[in-house]
C-alpha cells in the first residue's frame, strides 16, 4: 500500500481505542496493509500512549490520553506540613484541590492543588522553584498569589494557592445576567492583572474562564487571575515523541490556545500569547462561545485541529452571534434584546476583539494594558485604536489563502494601489500613531496613580519608566506628556527621599553609634534631603517658608512619602546645633501640615524640649497620628537619646510597639520596630526578625530592610541566611555600603576569606569614613591568615589603626590593632591595644565577636611572654583557657578553629606542652 495515502494519525487515534492487542494488530494490518515502517511508527506511539499522561486538562474526545488512575491517597483531615486538609473543592486534568488550614507561621485558609501521579516529581519542583521568586513578586488585587509549594509524603508535588472562593468569570456573568458594559469592566481588571504579570516576566499560557474566578467582596465583584506560575512550572517540552501523550501539559486548552502554541516547537511563546487567549475569554463574555467551539476542534484530526487553529479566521462576534440559534438565550445573559445585542456588538467591540485574536502577533495589542486601555476607551466613548482590517490587508490575507490563482499582474496593481494610497494615509498614520502614543501612557499613568494609592513607590516609579520611550518619540499629546514628565520627576523625588531616609536610619540604627559618627551620619542625611528636594525645585533654605510650603503641597499625589521625609529631615537636623535651620524646616512643616499635635511634636524638637517630647508619648491623642509620625517620634528620641533619662529605651520602643499594633503593615513601623529589637540583641533578635520579615513583605524592594534581615540573622550566627540576605540587598542597591561591610563580617565567619576581603574592599572605597567595622574585620583578616608576614602585618595595622581613629571606644577595632602590632613584633604597642580592648570590655558586637576577649587574653599572653614576663604570660594563657571552658561558639566553626589555632600558637611559644581541651 502507498504510505502516502495512510492517515497515520486517523490509524492512530482509532487504533488506540482497540483494548485487545491482537484485534489491534489485525487492524493495523488491514489499515497499513504491508507498509511495516508505519506500523511500526504507530505501534510506538501507542506504546509511549500507554505509559505516558497528560496532567493539564481532562483528555479531549480524540486526543484521549491514557491517565494514571490511581487515587490520591490524601484526604480530608490529611496533614500536609503545615495544612491540615478539610474538604476537596476541585479536580481537574492535572490535580485535585482542597480547601486547607495553614496552621503555621500564620493561620488562614487556602487552596492546596496535589497533582495526579504521572510527573516527574523532582523536575516539576525544579521546575516550579524557579519560578518562585518571580512569582512571590507579584502583588496584584486581580491576581491569586502562588503561596507555596512543595512534595507530600506519598512524593506527589502540592502548590499552595490563596483561595478564592469564586465562580469562572463567564458563569459568573451569565448567572447575574451582566451587560455587556459590566462584563468589559470586569474585563479590564483582568488585563490589568496579566499586565501586571507580564511587568514580573510571567506568561500564564492557560488563560481560560476556569483560572479566571469571580468572588463578590463587599457586594464588589472582584475578578481574581489563579494558576499564574502554575503551567509553566509543570510543562514539558513538546516533541514529535511526545506531542500526543503531552498534548494537554503543553498547549493548554484548545479553544484559547494561540496560533503560536498550536506548534510543536514552543520555544517561541512570549506575552502576546496571553493577549491571545484573553481575546478568546473576551470574545466568549461578548458572544457566548468561543471563536472555534471545543467539539469541532476535538472531533479533527490532530494535525487539522492546529492548522485550524493557526491558519482559519474566526468570524467577528458579531457575525457568530447572528447566526447563532441560541441568541435570544444569549442576550437574555446579558440583560439585552437580540437585534439591540448584535448592534451593540457590532463595530469597534468587533475590532477590539479581532485586534488581540490576529495570527500575526505583531498585529495583536502589544501588551495587556493597551488591551484594556482599547477596551475603556470603548466604554468612554472615545476613539479606539483598534479598526476594522484594511483593504491592502485583506487583500493580503486573500492572497496568502490563493495565492497560485493569482496573477502577477494582479500583484503589480496592488502595489500601485498601495503607493498611491502612501502618500494620502501618511497623515492618517501620524494621528493614529499619536492617538497609540498617547493611549499607552495613559495607560501606564492609570497604573502609576492605582500604586502610588497604595504607597508602593518603587513599583509606581518602575512603571512611569515604562513612558521614558514613549515621551521621547514626542507624539503624544501635550498635555498627556507633561503629566507624564511630572509624574517621572515626583516619583524621582520620592525614591531619593526614601533612600535618603533609610539611610539616616543608620545615625539611629544602633545604640552604639558614637557621637562623632552619629553626626557625621546625620551631616550626610542632612546634604542628601537638602539636594533632592533642590533638585525638585523646593529649596526649603532659600525660598520663603510660605513659598516652599505650597511648593510641598502641590505634590499632594505624593504627599505620604514628601511629608515623612521632612519630619526625619527635622529629626536628623536635630542631631546638629544649627537650631535657626531647624525651626525653619519646622516653620515649612506648619504651613504644609498645620495638624495641631503634630506641631507641638515638632516645636518640642526644634527647641530641643525632652521634657514635651516625652510627655507627647504617653499622651491619649498618639494613638490617633498617622504611622508617619509615631516613627518619626520614634527616630527623634532615638536620634537624641543622650538627652533623656533612662526611661527613654522602654519609651522608644513602647511607641513602636503601640504604632505596630495599630499599623500592623506599615513599612516604616515595623522595619523601625525590626532593627529596634535586632540591636538589642540576646532573646530579642528572633522577634526581631519577624518585624523586619513583615517589613520585607511590605516592600521586597527594600535593599535597608533586606540588610538588616541579614544583621538578625547574623546576630543568631546563621550565616548562610544572613548571606543571602546581604546579597539580595545588595542587587537591589550595590552602593550600600553598610550592607558590604555586613556581608564580609558573615563571610569571613564562613571562611571565605577572599570573598569577604572584597567585600570590606569595596565598601571602604565607598565610605571610608565611616566603615570603621569594615577596616577593623579586614585588618584581623590579614593578620590572622595561616601564611601572614610582615607585608600583610603592615596594611593590618593601616586598617586596624583607622578603626581606631574613627571610633576608638570599640574594643574589636582595639583588638585588630594589637594582633597587627603583635605581627610587626611591636610589642608594647600591642600590649597597649590589647589593654586597652580588655578595659573597654565587651561592646555591641558581643552576639558576634564575643570570641575576641580570649583573643586578647592569648595574645598578651604571647605579648608578655615575648617581654620576659613569663610569669604574667601564664596567667592571661589561663584566662584564655577558662573563657573557652565556659564558652562555646555556636554555629560558628570558623572562628571556633581561628581561636583553637591562635591558642596552639601561643602553647608553642610558651612551651605548654598539652593543649587542656
Amino acid at each position: 500500500m502507498d504510505t502516502q495515502q495512510i492517515d497515520e494519525k486517523a490509524v492512530f487515534n482509532a487504533a488506540r481505542r482497540i483494548a485487545d492487542a491482537a484485534a489491534r494488530d489485525d487492524y493495523l494490518s488491514q489499515a497499513c496493509g504491508d507498509d511495516q515502517p508505519a506500523i511500526q511508527r504507530i505501534r510506538e506511539l501507542l506504546r509511549i500512549h500507554e505509559e505516558e499522561q497528560s496532567f493539564l486538562e481532562p483528555p479531549a474526545a480524540d486526543l484521549a490520553l491514557t491517565t494514571d488512575h490511581s487515587p490520591i491517597a490524601e484526604r480530608p483531615g490529611t496533614v500536609i506540613g503545615p495544612y491540615k486538609l478539610l474538604q476537596q473543592i476541585g479536580e481537574g486534568g492535572m490535580g485535585v484541590v482542597f480547601m486547607a488550614e495553614q496552621t503555621e507561621p500564620i493561620q488562614r485558609t487556602v487552596a492546596l492543588k496535589i497533582i495526579k501521579p504521572g510527573m516527574d516529581t523532582r523536575q516539576v519542583i525544579a521546575r516550579f522553584e524557579a519560578e518562585r521568586q518571580a512569582l512571590a513578586m507579584m502583588d496584584h488585587p486581580n491576581i491569586a498569589k502562588v503561596l507555596d509549594a512543595g512534595t507530600t509524603d506519598s512524593g506527589r508535588p502540592y502548590f499552595v494557592m490563596e483561595l478564592v472562593k469564586g465562580v469562572p468569570i463567564t458563569k459568573y456573568c451569565d448567572d447575574k445576567h451582566l451587560p455587556i458594559r459590566a462584563r468589559l469592566e470586569l474585563f479590564v481588571q483582568v488585563c490589568q492583572a496579566v499586565q501586571h504579570a507580564h511587568q514580573k516576566g510571567i506568561i500564564h499560557r492557560d488563560i481560560k474562564p476556569n483560572n479566571v474566578l469571580v468572588a463578590e467582596y463587599d457586594n464588589r465583584a472582584v475578578p481574581k487571575v489563579i494558576d499564574f506560575g502554575v503551567a509553566k512550572a509543570t510543562a514539558q517540552k513538546l516533541t514529535e515523541r511526545t506531542m500526543f501523550t503531552e498534548f494537554g501539559q503543553v498547549l493548554g486548552t484548545v479553544e484559547y490556545m494561540s496560533p503560536e502554541q498550536a506548534k510543536l516547537n514552543q520555544l517561541d511563546i512570549d506575552t502576546r500569547s496571553d493577549i491571545y487567549s484573553l481575546g478568546v475569554l473576551l470574545y466568549e463574555l461578548v458572544a457566548g462561545t468561543t471563536p472555534f467551539e471545543r467539539k469541532r476542534l476535538t472531533d479533527a484530526a490532530f494535525d487539522e485541529m492546529l492548522r485550524i487553529i493557526r491558519e482559519e479566521e474566526p468570524p467577528k462576534p458579531s457575525t457568530k452571534l447572528s447566526s447563532s440559534d441560541t441568541l435570544p438565550s444569549i442576550a437574555a445573559n446579558r440583560h439585552s434584546e437580540p437585534a439591540r445585542l448584535s448592534k451593540e456588538v457590532h463595530g469597534e467591540l468587533d475590532w477590539i476583539v479581532m485586534k488581540a485574536l490576529e495570527k500575526d502577533r505583531a498585529r495583536r495589542y502589544d501588551s495587556a494594558a493597551n488591551f484594556a486601555a482599547d477596551i475603556e476607551r470603548h466604554l468612554h466613548d472615545e476613539p479606539v485604536h483598534a479598526g476594522p482590517p484594511s483593504a491592502v490587508y485583506r487583500f493580503r490575507k486573500f492572497a496568502k489563502r490563493n495565492r497560485t490563482a493569482l496573477a502577477t499582474g494582479a500583484l503589480l496593481a496592488l502595489g500601485m494601489l498601495v503607493a498611491l494610497g502612501g502618500i494620502a494615509s501618511g497623515i492618517w498614520e501620524r494621528r493614529a500613531r499619536q492617538a497609540r502614543v498617547t493611549g499607552q501612557l495613559e495607560v501606564i499613568l492609570e497604573e502609576v496613580s492605582r500604586l502610588e494609592k497604595d504607597e508602593k513607590w518603587s513599583e509606581a516609579l518602575m512603571t512611569a519608566r515604562r513612558a521614558e520611550p514613549a515621551l521621547a518619540t514626542g507624539e503624544a499629546a501635550p498635555e498627556i506628556q507633561e503629566r507624564a514628565r511630572q509624574a517621572l520627576a515626583d516619583l524621582e523625588l520620592v525614591r531619593r527621599l526614601e533612600d535618603t531616609r533609610a539611610d539616616s536610619g543608620t545615625v539611629w540604627g544602633t545604640s552604639t553609634r558614637t557621637d562623632t559618627t552619629r553626626s557625621e551620619l546625620a551631616v550626610q542625611a542632612e546634604q542628601a534631603y537638602a539636594a533632592a528636594f533642590r533638585d525638585a525645585g523646593i529649596d526649603v533654605d532659600s525660598l520663603p517658608v510660605k513659598e516652599a510650603a505650597e511648593r510641598i503641597t502641590a505634590r499632594d499625589r505624593i504627599s505620604t512619602a514628601v511629608l515623612p521625609a521632612l519630619d526625619d529631615w527635622v529629626a536628623v537636623r536635630s542631631v546638629g546645633n544649627d537650631e535657626a535651620a531647624t525651626r525653619r524646616l519646622v516653620g515649612v512643616l506648619r504651613m504644609a501640615d498645620p495638624d495641631p499635635w503634630r506641631r507641638q511634636m515638632r516645636d518640642a524638637l526644634a527647641r530641643k524640649d525632652w521634657s514635651t517630647l516625652q510627655v507627647l508619648t504617653t499622651s491619649t491623642d498618639l494613638d490617633e497620628q498617622p504611622a508617619a509620625t509615631l516613627g518619626f517620634l520614634y527616630a527623634a528620641i532615638d536620634m537624641n537619646q543622650t538627652q533623656f533619662p533612662e526611661w527613654a529605651e522602654n519609651e522608644r520602643e513602647l511607641v513602636l510597639r503601640r504604632a505596630q499594633w495599630k499599623y500592623p503593615a506599615d513599612f516604616w513601623i515595623n522595619h523601625r520596630l525590626g532593627v529596634h529589637l535586632i540591636w538589642r540583641q540576646g532573646e530579642h533578635v528572633e522577634e526581631g526578625i519577624g518585624y523586619m520579615r513583615a517589613a520585607v513583605a511590605v516592600r521586597p524592594q527594600s535593599s535597608h530592610a533586606m540588610s538588616n534581615l541579614g544583621a538578625g540573622y547574623t546576630f543568631l550566627r546563621e550565616f548562610d541566611q544572613a548571606i543571602a540576605c546581604y546579597r539580595k540587598s545588595l542587587e537591589l542597591r550595590p552602593d550600600n555600603w553598610v550592607c558590604l561591610g555586613n556581608l564580609g563580617i558573615s563571610l569571613s565567619r564562613k571562611g571565605a576569606h577572599e570573598e569577604a576581603i572584597a567585600a570590606f574592599e569595596e565598601a571602604i572605597r565607598l565610605r571610608p569614613d565611616l566603615t570603621t567595622e569594615a577596616h577593623a574585620e579586614l585588618s584581623m583578616i590579614h593578620s590572622n591568615r595561616p601564611d601572614a608576614h610582615l607585608r600583610n602585618a603592615r596594611r593590618a595595622a593601616e586598617l586596624a589603626a583607622k578603626a581606631v581613629e574613627l571610633e576608638p571606644n570599640f574594643s574589636n577595632h582595639w583588638t585588630a590593632l594589637g594582633i597587627a602590632r603583635y605581627r610587626e613584633s611591636q610589642w608594647q604597642e600591642a600590649r597597649t591595644a590589647f589593654d586597652k580592648s580588655l578595659q573597654l570590655g565587651t561592646d555591641f558586637s558581643h552576639g558576634v565577636f564575643s570570641w575576641e576577649e580570649a583573643i586578647d587574653w592569648f595574645f598578651l599572653a604571647m605579648v608578655h611572654w615575648q617581654l620576659g614576663n613569663h610569669d604574667e604570660a601564664r596567667k592571661c594563657y589561663d584566662e584564655a583557657v577558662q573563657w573557652m571552658d565556659q564558652n562555646k561558639l555556636q554555629n560558628d566553626v570558623q572562628n571556633d578553629e581561628q581561636l583553637r589555632r591562635i591558642r596552639a600558637e601561643a602553647e608553642e611559644l610558651l612551651k605548654i606542652s598539652k593543649t587542656t581541651e
